[in-house]
C-alpha cells in the first residue's frame, strides 16, 4: 500500500477545471425515458449526455493525456476484471441550488462503498489525490422554482422512471467546446475513453456526439410576412420522435407495446372522435377527487368515441383511467401506458396529450417552439390513411402567447403538409384561441394586447380555413346536426356560441379563468380536412355541469366535444354544396373593428335604448297575460283555454329598431272565429292596462288584429292547432315529418314564421354577429330607399334569409365570420347574383335544389324554410330588382375602397339634410332623377284609421304603376321611393286633421332617345299609364270616398319636388270602434300569389256551379281516395297548393268550392269538413282563368295518380 501511495503522490494532478470531466455514460438504449425528461427539465440537455460525474471539475486540458494514461494503468492494476461494475440507479433524490432544486437518480444505499464510489476513489488515487466525499448521481432536471409543488412534481416524475441498471465498460473523458464567443457554456464533446474491462458486450460511448442539440429555433418554412410580434424565449429545436402504441393484454393484465401484427388495418363507415381537457390538479398534494367523475364522464354515452384525445393528462390520472376495466374494454390502444406500471416511464410534462383508440394506430410527437408544447399525431391504420392530431396550444391572451399559438399552428400545419399531404386530417384539442369579441375588445381597450395581435388572431382563423380544415361544430351547427350546448344564445357576444369554457356557468372555469374576462370561449375544437373522403355528420358537447343536492357538480373547467364523421367511398352521393359557394370576403382593416361598426349604427339610431327595450318587453308581457287569460304570476299552462303565445319577426330575432312593431302568434285549441271573439272581449276589458284595438286586418295569412299596448304597436294572429299546443314543450325538437304538421295550408302558413325562426336560431353560427350585420344591411337599405317589401324591395325577411345563407355557408367553409366580414361578404356575393335564373335558398335545409316552379312574374326568388314553400320576394318587380342589383354592386365596390370606414360608408347627414328633413338617401334620390311621377294623397275625414287604410291601399297599388310604366317604357329606369313625402308647410297647422302626402317614382333614361317622335310617343304612353292608374284608384268605391279624400297622379320635374321633405306624421289615432267585418276566415283571401296580381282583385266569394258529371262511371278500376290526392297536392314540393280548388258537399248549401290552402283538417276547427264529402279537385289555369278537373269521385277521373279512369300519372 505504501508503494501505491508513493506512486500516486509522485503523479499528483490538480482537478479544478470545469471544462473537463471524468464520467460514466449509460447506454443510450436504456435512457429513453430519462432523455424524455431531461429534454424538458435539464438545462444541460443538448450539451451533456446522460451521465454520472466521477470527477468534476477535472484536470487541465494539457494534463488530459497523462491523466488518461495514469487512470487507465491504475484501474488495470487494481480493478478485478472478473468482477464487473454493475450500476443500479433506482432512487430519486434532490438537493437545493439557489432558487431551484436539482432532481436526480442515484444508487440505493444498501452497501458502502458502492461500485461507482470505488471507481471514483481509484480514479482519484491515480491522480495522486485522496478520497473526497461525493454523492454520485445522474441529473434528470431542475425544478421550475423552490416551491414544494415544483420540487415534488419533478421528484414524482423521476420516481416513476424504470430503474436504470447497466454494466460500466468505460469511463468517458469530456471536454467543453465553445462554438461561439457569445456561448459561455458550449457543449461537452468526447475526448477519450478509459476501458475498465475486456468484455465485448459492454456498451461504449462513441463520436460524433449524439447528445449535442442546436440551441436555436427556426419557424416553419411557410412564412406570412407577419413580423409584428416576435417570440422572446430561447428554445430548442426538438426533433419529431416516434412513440410506442400500447395495447391492453387481458391475459397478462397489463399494457404492452404493440407489434406490427397487432396493427391490422380496419374498415368502417364512420368514426367518432372526442376531445376533452380534463384539468390538471396544480396544487400539492393533488387530491384526485375528480378522477372518478372524469372517468364516468368519459364513459358516458355522450362522450364515448372511437378515438379519444385528452389534454392536461397527469401521470396519476392516466394510471387511474387505464386501470378502469371499462376503459380497457372500449379503448384497446393508447399512445401512453399507465406510469404506475413498473416498466412504463412517466409522462413527459405536467399537462400531457394522450390519445386512446378502439382502432390500432401509430404516432409521433411533433414538438412546438416551446418546451412542454407539441402535438401527438396519430396515423390510424386503414380508414384511408386518416391522421388524427391532438393539440394543446399555449394559453393566454397576450402578444407573446398569441404569437406562440400562431407559430404552433404553423408548425403543425407544416408538418402535416410535408408528411400527410394527401391524407384526410382531424385536429382535435384545446386550441386556447379566444373567440369572444368582448374579451378581445376589452383586452385591446386595456392595452393588454396590440392591434397586431388582434390581426394575428384573425390570421390564425384564416390559416385554418386556407388549409382546408372545417370546424366540426360550425359545420354541424349550420346543418342542425349538433346538440344544444351548455349556454343560452341570448346575452352572448359574438364568438361565444358553442362555448366549451364558460366561467359564468362552470364553477371550475370560474376558478381557473385568467384572461377570458369571465366570458364564454370556444377553446376546444375538432377540425376536419375531408379530402373528399370525410363528412361531418354529428356534433355534441359533454361533461356539462349538473346540480346535485343544490350544488353544482362538474368534472372539468372545459366541456368536451365529440363529432361523428362519415367515411365516404368514391360512389358516395355529393350534397351539391361544392357548387353553392360563398366567398368569405374579409373586411378591410379599417372596417374590421366591431366597435367602429357599433358606433356607426348607434349614431344612426339602429339600436333601441334600454327604456325602449323595457317598454316592449312590458308590452309583450301585458298582451300575453290579457290574451291567455292569465293573472299576474300565473303560468300559461294554467290559463282557462289551452293556448300559447310567442313573438315572431324582428322582435323575436332581436333585430328590431325603435320603429319596429311586435308580431305575435297565438296557438290554441279553439277555432279562429271563437278565438277572435274571445280575444276582442279580453282586449276591450284590458283598456285600463293600456291595451287598445286599432283595427282588424285581413292579411294573406288570415285575420290579424293591429293593437296598441301602452303606445307600442303590436300585431296579433291566431293558429288553430290543438296537437301543437298539446306537445308544446317538445315543439322545438319535433321534425318536419311528424304527423303533428298535417294541418291545413293556412294553419301551416301561420306557423311558418315561428318554425322558421326556431330553425334560424338553431343553425346560425353566431346570433350576435348576425344581428349586427342585419342592422348594418337594414340601415344601408333604408338609406338607399330599398327597405320595403310592399314596394318590391327588401324586407326584414328578405335580409334575414339572404344573410342567413351567407353566414351559414361561410361558417361551413371556414368557421364563423365577424359581423364586418358578413356584411362585406353579403354585398360581394349578391352583387353579381343572377336574379333572373338563380334562386336564394338554404342548401343546408333543402339538401337538394328545391323544385320551385318560378312564374314569369317573379324576377326575384328568395325561399323560406318550412312548408308551405313560397317566395318571400313575390312582390319584387323587374325595375326593383334592377335597382337592387345596381345598389349591391355599388355597395360592394365602396366597401373595397382603400381607407373606407363605417362612418364614411353610411355617411352623416349635413346641415342641409336636417334643414330639409331629408335623409342622405332621399336627398340623393331627388337629385338622381330628372322626372318624377307624383302620387298625391289627401285625407280630411274624422276617423284617422280610415286615413291609414287609404294610405295602405294606395301603397298596395303603387307597385302596379311601377310595373305598368316599365312594361310600357322598358328603357326607363323606374325607381319608387318607399317612404312618403310631404310639402314643407303642409302640416304646420298643428292639430289640423287635413293630412297630405305623396309618393314619388323617379324616372331616368337608361338609354338616351334622340328622335323627337320617339320622345313624343313615350310621353303619350306614360300619360296613358298614369291615367289608367288614376282611374283605377278613383273608381274603387270600397277604398276611395271623394267626400273625405282626394288622390291624384301627375308627372313633375325635379324642380317641382325639390321642396318636399319626408312625412313623419302618423296617419291614425286610436279608434274604439271596429268595422263589423266577419271574423270568419273563409272571407279571407289567403293566396299569396294573388298579391302578385297587379290588376284589380276579383271577388272569389261566388258560389260555383257543380260541374256536370257523366251519367255512369267510365271505369271500374279502383280510384285513389281523396285523402291521397289531398296529401299529394299539399306536400309535393313540385306543386303549389294555391293552384288547386276543392269541391265539396255542404250539408245545407249543396256543392261548394274552397281553396286547397284553406281546407281544415283539425277536427276541433269549426270549419272542419270530413273528407268523404270531397267531390272533386280542380287546377287553376292562371293565364286563361279556367279550371280543369284533375280528380272527381263521380266520374272516377284521376289525373294525379292515374287510378280510376286515368291511364297514367298526369301533370297535376
Amino acid at each position: 500500500m505504501a508503494s501505491t501511495d508513493q506512486a500516486s503522490s509522485s503523479a499528483r494532478m490538480p482537478t479544478n477545471l470545469y471544462d473537463t470531466a471524468l464520467c460514466v455514460i449509460p447506454p443510450t438504449s436504456q435512457c429513453g425515458h430519462i432523455e424524455q425528461l431531461r429534454e424538458l427539465y435539464d438545462k444541460a440537455y443538448g450539451k451533456w449526455p446522460p451521465h454520472i460525474n466521477l470527477i468534476y471539475p477535472f484536470v487541465a486540458l494539457d494534463n488530459l493525456p497523462r491523466a488518461q494514461k495514469q487512470i487507465q494503468e491504475h484501474l488495470a492494476e487494481h480493478l478485478d476484471p472478473n468482477e464487473p461494475v454493475e450500476v443500479d440507479l433506482d432512487q430519486a433524490g434532490c438537493f437545493k441550488q439557489r432558487s431551484q432544486y436539482t432532481v436526480f437518480l442515484g444508487e440505493s444505499r444498501t452497501s458502502s462503498p458502492s461500485r461507482l464510489e470505488t471507481l471514483r476513489t481509484m480514479a482519484l488515487q491515480a491522480l495522486g489525490q485522496g478520497d473526497a466525499q461525493s454523492h454520485l448521481h445522474l441529473t434528470v432536471g431542475q425544478s421550475q422554482d423552490n416551491t414544494m409543488f415544483s420540487r415534488e412534481f419533478l421528484l414524482a416524475k423521476v420516481r416513476a422512471l424504470p430503474a436504470l441498471r447497466f454494466r460500466v465498460g468505460t469511463l468517458a473523458i469530456m471536454v467543453r467546446e465553445r462554438t461561439t464567443d457569445t456561448d459561455p457554456t458550449g457543449h461537452m464533446r468526447l475526448y477519450g475513453i478509459i476501458d475498465i474491462g475486456s468484455l465485448s458486450d459492454v456498451w461504449r460511448p462513441h463520436t460524433p456526439e449524439y447528445w449535442v442539440r442546436s440551441s436555436t429555433f427556426s419557424l416553419p418554412e411557410e412564412g406570412d410576412g407577419d413580423k409584428s410580434v416576435q417570440l422572446k424565449a430561447t428554445v430548442y429545436d426538438r426533433e419529431v420522435q416516434s412513440g410506442s402504441t400500447f395495447r391492453y393484454n387481458a391475459e397478462e393484465e397489463r399494457w404492452a407495446a404493440c407489434t406490427d401484427e397487432e396493427r391490422n388495418e380496419v374498415e368502417t363507415k364512420s368514426i367518432t372522435v372526442s376531445s376533452y381537457n380534463v384539468l390538471i390538479d396544480t396544487e400539492y398534494p393533488p387530491t384526485h377527487d375528480r378522477d372518478p367523475l372524469l372517468i364516468k364522464t368519459l364513459l358516458s354515452d355522450s362522450a364515448t368515441a372511437d378515438v379519444l384525445v385528452l389534454q392536461e393528462v397527469s401521470d396519476d390520472f392516466l394510471s387511474n383511467l387505464l386501470d378502469d376495466t371499462e376503459v380497457q374494454r372500449r379503448y384497446l390502444f393508447t399512445s401512453h401506458a399507465p406510469p404506475s406500471q413498473p416498466d412504463i416511464g412517466p409522462l413527459p410534462s405536467l399537462r400531457n396529450i394522450v390519445i386512446l383508440s378502439s382502432y390500432p394506430f401509430s404516432w409521433k410527437s411533433v414538438p412546438f417552439d416551446r418546451k412542454h408544447k407539441g402535438a401527438v399525431v396519430a396515423h390510424v391504420n386503414g380508414l384511408g390513411g386518416l391522421v388524427v392530431a391532438g393539440v394543446h396550444l399555449t394559453a393566454g391572451l397576450t402578444d407573446v402567447s398569441v404569437a406562440a399559438k400562431k407559430s404552433q399552428m404553423k408548425n403543425l400545419k407544416g408538418y402535416l403538409k410535408r408528411h400527410h399531404e394527401s391524407e384526410p386530417w382531424i385536429i382535435a384539442g384545446d386550441f386556447n384561441i379566444p373567440t369572444s369579441t368582448y374579451t378581445i375588445d376589452t383586452a385591446l381597450k386595456h392595452k393588454s394586447i396590440s392591434n397586431e395581435t388582434v390581426a394575428a388572431l384573425s390570421s390564425i382563423e384564416s390559416a385554418i380555413s386556407d388549409a382546408g380544415l372545417l370546424d366540426a361544430w360550425s359545420v354541424a351547427h349550420v346543418e342542425a346536426a349538433d346538440e344544444a350546448g351548455a349556454n343560452d344564445v341570448e346575452g352572448l357576444f359574438q364568438g361565444e356560441e358553442g362555448a366549451t369554457f364558460d366561467p359564468q356557468n362552470n364553477r371550475l372555469a370560474a376558478g381557473s379563468s385568467t384572461t377570458s374576462h369571465d366570458r364564454a370561449q370556444r377553446y376546444d375544437r375538432i377540425l376536419v380536412r375531408p379530402q373528399g373522403t370525410l363528412r361531418i355528420a354529428r356534433f355534441n358537447h359533454f361533461g356539462l355541469p349538473e346540480t346535485v343536492d343544490g350544488a353544482q357538480v362538474v368534472a372539468s373547467d372545459h366541456y368536451g366535444v365529440r363529432t361523428t364523421i362519415q367515411i365516404l367511398d368514391e360512389a358516395a352521393e355529393r350534397t351539391g354544396l361544392e357548387y353553392l359557394t360563398v366567398q368569405h370576403k374579409r373586411a378591410m382593416a379599417t372596417l374590421s373593428d366591431s366597435s367602429d361598426l357599433n358606433s356607426a349604427l348607434t349614431a344612426h339610431g339602429m339600436f333601441p335604448t334600454e327604456e325602449q327595450i323595457r317598454q316592449r318587453q312590458h308590452a309583450y308581457t301585458v298582451l300575453k297575460q290579457v290574451v291567455l287569460g292569465m293573472s299576474d304570476g300565473m303560468d300559461s299552462a294554467l290559463s282557462d283555454i289551452p293556448m300559447v303565445m310567442v313573438p315572431v319577426g324582428s322582435f323575436a330575432l332581436g333585430v328590431w329598431t325603435s320603429g319596429s312593431d311586435i308580431d305575435c302568434l297565438c296557438i290554441g285549441t279553439i277555432s279562429s272565429k271563437t278565438f277572435f271573439k274571445l280575444a276582442r272581449q279580453r282586449l276591450v276589458r284590458a283598456e285600463i292596462q293600456g291595451v287598445r284595438i286599432v283595427r282588424k286586418v285581413e292579411a294573406n295569412t288570415g285575420t290579424m288584429l293591429e293593437l296598441s299596448v301602452n303606445g307600442i304597436t303590436m300585431d296579433l294572429q291566431y293558429c288553430p292547432a290543438a296537437r301543437v299546443v298539446e306537445r308544446w314543450s317538445e315543439f322545438r325538437n319535433i321534425p318536419s315529418s311528424d304527423p303533428i304538421f298535417n294541418l291545413s295550408v293556412l294553419s301551416l302558413r301561420k306557423l311558418k314564421p315561428y318554425r322558421d325562426l326556431l330553425y334560424i336560431q338553431r343553425t346560425l353560427p353566431s346570433l350576435s354577429a348576425f344581428r349586427l350585420a342585419y342592422r348594418c344591411i337594414k340601415l344601408w337599405a333604408t338609406q338607399r330607399g330599398l327597405y320595403s317589401s310592399k314596394f318590391g324591395y327588401l324586407g326584414g325577411v328578405h335580409i334575414t334569409l339572404m344573410l342567413t345563407w351567407v353566414g351559414k355557408r361561410i361558417a361551413h367553409q371556414s368557421g364563423p365570420a365577424s359581423a364586418a366580414d358578413l356584411v362585406t361578404s353579403f354585398f360581394h356575393h349578391y352583387a353579381p347574383f343572377d336574379w333572373a335564373n338563380d334562386i336564394v335558398y338554404d342548401a343546408f335545409f333543402y339538401k337538394k335544389k328545391p323544385h320551385y316552379h318560378r312564374s314569369a312574374r317573379e324576377p326575384m326568388v328568395v325561399l323560406g324554410f318550412h312548408a308551405p314553400n313560397s317566395n318571400v320576394a313575390h312582390t319584387a318587380t323587374v325595375p326593383g330588382v334592377q335597382i337592387l342589383a345596381r345598389e349591391f354592386k355599388v355597395a360592394a365596390e365602396r366597401l373595397e375602397e382603400p381607407g373606407m370606414t363605417w362612418e364614411a360608408f353610411f355617411g352623416m347627414p349635413s346641415s342641409e339634410h336636417f334643414k330639409l328633413s331629408l335623409g342622405i338617401g332621399a336627398a340623393d334620390f331627388l337629385r338622381a332623377h330628372s322626372k318624377f311621377v307624383k302620387i298625391d294623397i289627401q285625407f280630411w275625414g274624422r276617423t284617422l284609421a280610415k286615413g291609414k287604410s287609404l294610405v295602405g291601399w294606395v301603397e298596395s297599388r303603387c307597385i302596379s304603376l311601377v310595373v305598368d310604366i316599365h312594361r310600357t317604357l322598358p328603357k326607363l329606369e323606374v325607381h319608387i321611393w318607399p317612404t312618403r313625402f310631404t310639402d314643407s308647410d303642409s302640416n304646420d297647422a298643428g292639430e289640423s286633421h287635413d293630412y297630405h302626402g305623396c309618393y314619388l317614382i323617379g324616372l331616368s333614361k337608361a338609354v338616351s332617345v334622340s328622335n323627337q317622335d320617339d320622345k313624343q310617343l313615350a310621353k303619350q304612353a306614360l300619360d296613358k299609364a298614369l291615367d289608367r292608374f288614376l282611374t283605377q284608384l278613383r273608381t274603387n268605391e270600397k277604398n276611395y270616398d271623394a267626400s273625405t279624400c282626394w288622390v291624384d297622379v301627375s308627372l313633375r320635374k325635379r324642380s317641382e319636388v325639390k321642396g318636399l321633405r319626408l312625412d313623419d306624421r302618423e296617419w291614425h289615432d286610436y279608434v274604439a270602434g271596429i268595422e263589423p267585418d266577419s271574423d270568419d276566415e273563409e272571407d279571407i283571401d289567403g293566396n299569396l300569389e294573388d298579391l302578385e296580381d297587379l290588376d284589380t282583385l276579383k271577388s272569389q266569394h261566388a258560389i260555383p256551379e257543380r260541374p256536370k258529371s257523366t251519367s255512369t262511371p267510365m271505369s271500374t278500376t279502383k280510384l285513389r281516395p281523396a285523402s291521397d290526392v289531398l296529401n299529394r297536392l299539399r306536400w309535393d314540393p313540385s306543386l303549389d297548393p294555391s293552384d288547386y280548388i276543392i269541391g265539396y258537399e255542404d250539408r245545407f248549401s249543396g256543392a261548394r268550392e274552397t281553396g286547397l290552402e284553406r281546407w281544415k283538417t283539425e277536427q276541433t276547427d269549426e270549419e272542419f269538413i270530413p273528407q268523404h264529402r270531397i267531390l272533386y279537385f280542380k287546377k287553376r289555369d292562371g293565364d286563361a282563368g279556367k279550371c280543369d278537373v284533375i280528380w272527381e269521385r263521380a266520374t272516377r277521373i284521376d289525373r294525379v295518380f292515374g287510378s280510376g279512369l286515368g291511364a297514367g300519372t298526369a301533370d297535376a
